[in-house]
């Protein structure tokens, strides 16, 4: 029976009116499906209403249970028995799996998906020895008053390596809920359970091939005994034949990431970045840019951030520690380069890039990569800087028109009036800092926004992890195996409401008072703030960081229209009004990664990638909740695509640098089936937002 939510949000400002009947993608109404255009289909979680009784949770011990459970469901994983599989996994269930039975990132939900995945893919596998990891015991998960699972962490062996999986269990076949019922393995069955790759034939993503460097010698690929520092300036100069299996374009936390794993998988890597140098982006934006999420989730592979840094990471200080980073790692970067995209071919035959590299000086090499991987940013590098009538005439008549990604802080600025265009994070940001500048603001607010503050309900919410990777915490990859394998997207998003309710209330004082001066909140689909939006949207909130504060004592002035036209001397608003202005800030956003892919290797290239790039939404999201883009398998061989927040990139670039080094040593990488894309983006589009909501 279909969810429903006791409603205590406000979503009417991106919900269609007839949501409740309105039929989206998935064929349901888009009242039951996850973000806007509706083709992902959203999950129903195992509530108390759900199972028909209240399970005594408090009862249940978790260890026993888990050990029980997982005693026989490995003998029927080991067995191939996939009838058997299926009787402990719920009807409605979910499989997410990464780059270990797939090859791929793919979930699958129902007996009907599930079964002839495993059907297919138990064989080639071969999956054997699955046991409880001994250093996470199983615990009772509380979710609310009326949600809880026992949540387990797995080890495994298979066919080429060893996997790592996590799984969510519910008591579906419980009668009553009691004590007694509950103590009983047999009344628990997975509601959701996810697996992946953790190493291949001895390559560690962690800890790289033991062997090798227990033998206490620096490897010299070309066996010449050349030393360490020899070798280093060779790579950094292309000499000596150098030539990478992986090429990154783009030294940002994603580039790097993944450089770094391939690096300890011994796999030759390089990065083409055009800017100065890593993290050279991060540099170069205006003064008071931070991070927005909590530094204790964004710790990069192999050297987390130092626990004594700011919770909220300045820009200036993480482009310090990514070239530090790099430095540290002995990445392979040529900065101030360029790859020439469009003359970029693959060889099918051969399996190979060739690549033209220009470099600083003017000198062009050639490359023969076998993986190419963009890692240009979650939003694209391309502004989305709309054509507005006028502007000419506001430029030349002295008046400053410039993008968010290009905006600088100004001593100069001060005393004029400027008009910021967007109520997201970029258009917070500029406007705080232009008003602590002592400019005089205007933020245009097209549609409504989210808003939480980073110092309460934020934190609030990422409090289980501040104290990752300290001697008292836990282990920040055991942390990330529950956060990307426990659940799929469909199931995160029913259990983001939950805890958006307690930010609520932490913030209501905040909240109240920006709803006094006219501010249009919202608190994403379904109530699922920020997370519930971005993978739709990539914009539309704002987490607080002093902003709002000057928006409430009416610092910062409100306008809820959109630039008609500009005159000489500032603007006109459709709704008739006018306002002189001195400068005008565009935080409207990027085009996306499918146009910087686009732009970097030209139509031809991108012809290949068509169907990919032309499905689903903002964030490339198929049916299936999962990405169809991002950090998988390609329609063009040997291409990838990056991007996201650091903790995503941190556990992504592990399984994907896996998969890499798995097709290296020969094994068959082939993705499972074909991966359902979703409605075409120009057809989504024929379902309208609501009139006045843009984004």
């Amino acid at each position: 029976m279909p969810q429903t939510n006791t409603k205590d949000y406000d979503d009417e400002a991106i919900r269609p009116p007839d949501s409740d009947t309105r039929i989206g993608w998935a064929g349901v109404p888009l009242s039951q499906t996850c973000g806007y255009y509706g083709h992902i289909k959203r999950a129903v979680l195992p509530t108390n209403s759900e199972l028909g009784f209240t399970p005594d949770y408090g009862s249940v011990d978790a260890a026993k249970v888990a050990e029980e459970f997982i005693h026989v469901f490995a003998k029927a994983v080991e067995a191939q028995d996939v009838d058997a599989i299926l009787s402990a996994v719920h009807e409605n269930g979910y499989w997410k799996d990464v780059e270990l039975l797939t090859w791929d990132i793919r979930t699958l939900q129902g007996h009907d998906q599930i079964g002839t995945m495993l059907t297919e893919r138990l064989s080639k596998t071969a999956i054997t020895d699955i046991r409880l990891n001994p250093h996470v015991p199983a615990t009772v998960e509380t979710l609310g008053p009326d949600l809880s699972f026992i949540l387990l962490h797995l080890e495994f062996d298979f066919a080429h390596g060893t996997g790592v999986g996590v799984a969510r269990l519910s008591p579906f076949k419980a009668k009553t809920g009691t004590a007694t019922d509950l103590a009983d393995a047999k009344s628990w069955m997975i509601y959701s359970v996810g697996t992946a790759i953790e190493t291949v034939h001895g390559w560690d993503a962690e800890y790289g091939d033991k062997e090798r460097y227990q033998a206490g010698k620096y490897h010299d690929p070309l066996g010449k005994s050349r030393t360490y520092q020899q070798i280093r300036d060779d790579e950094a100069a292309g000499k000596e034949g150098f030539q990478p299996k992986v090429v990154i374009i783009g030294a940002g936390h994603t580039g790097l990431s993944m450089a770094a794993r391939c690096k300890v998988l011994g796999i030759p890597h390089l990065i083409i970045e055009k800017g100065d140098g890593p993290g050279c982006s991060w540099a170069s934006r205006y003064a008071s840019l931070s991070l927005h999420g909590p530094t204790f989730t964004n710790h990069l592979p192999y050297l987390p951030f130092p626990h004594w840094f700011p919770v909220f990471l300045p820009a200036q200080q993480l482009a310090k520690f990514l070239k530090n980073y790099a430095n540290i790692m002995d990445l392979n970067i040529w900065a101030n380069s360029t790859l020439d995209g469009k003359t970029a071919v693959y060889d099918e035959d051969e399996g190979k890039w060739t690549l033209t590299v220009t470099r600083q000086d003017g000198t062009k090499l050639i490359l023969h990569p076998r993986h190419l991987m963009i890692a240009t940013g979650i939003s694209g590098t391309l502004p989305n800087i709309p054509e507005v009538p006028g502007m000419n005439d506001f430029r030349q008549n002295g008046g400053i028109i410039t993008h968010s990604s290009h905006h600088r802080t100004d001593p100069e600025w001060k005393g004029k009036r400027a008009i910021v265009v967007g109520a997201a994070t970029s258009g917070h940001d500029i406007s705080f800092e232009l008003t602590e500048n002592g400019c005089d603001v205007t933020m245009i607010q097209r549609s409504a926004t989210h808003v939480m503050s980073v110092e309460k309900s934020v934190r609030h919410l990422w409090k289980s992890r501040e104290k990752t990777g300290r001697r008292e915490g836990q282990d920040i990859d055991i942390l990330d195996q529950a956060n990307f394998l426990k659940h799929s997207y469909p199931v995160e998003y029913e259990v983001m409401p939950r805890g958006q309710k307690i930010a609520r209330e932490i913030d209501a004082d905040l909240l109240q008072s920006l709803r006094d001066v006219g501010y249009r909140l919202h608190d994403g689909y379904h109530g699922g703030g920020a997370y519930s939006m971005f993978p739709f949207d990539q914009g539309g909130f704002y987490w607080d960081t002093g902003c709002c504060k000057l928006i409430a004592d009416g610092k910062i002035k409100l306008v809820h229209s959109e630039i008609e036209h500009f005159t000489t001397d500032g603007v006109k608003y459709k709704d008739g009004s006018s306002q002189k202005a001195d400068v005008v800030v565009f935080a409207t956003g990027y085009m996306n990664s499918k146009s910087a892919i686009q732009a970097l290797l030209g139509d031809e290239m991108a012809k290949k990638c068509h169907e990919r790039w032309e499905k689903g939404n903002a964030f490339f999201l198929g049916p299936e909740g999962d990405s169809i883009i991002n950090y998988c398998p390609l329609p063009q061989k040997g291409l990838y695509a990056m991007f996201h927040q650091f903790a995503f990139c941190r556990f992504h670039s592990a399984r994907l640098a896996l998969r890499i080094k798995a097709e290296e040593l020969g094994i068959d990488v082939t993705p499972y089936g074909n991966k359902p894309l979703g409605p075409p983006s120009t057809a989504a589009g024929q379902q309208p937002r609501p009139e006045g909501v843009s984004l």
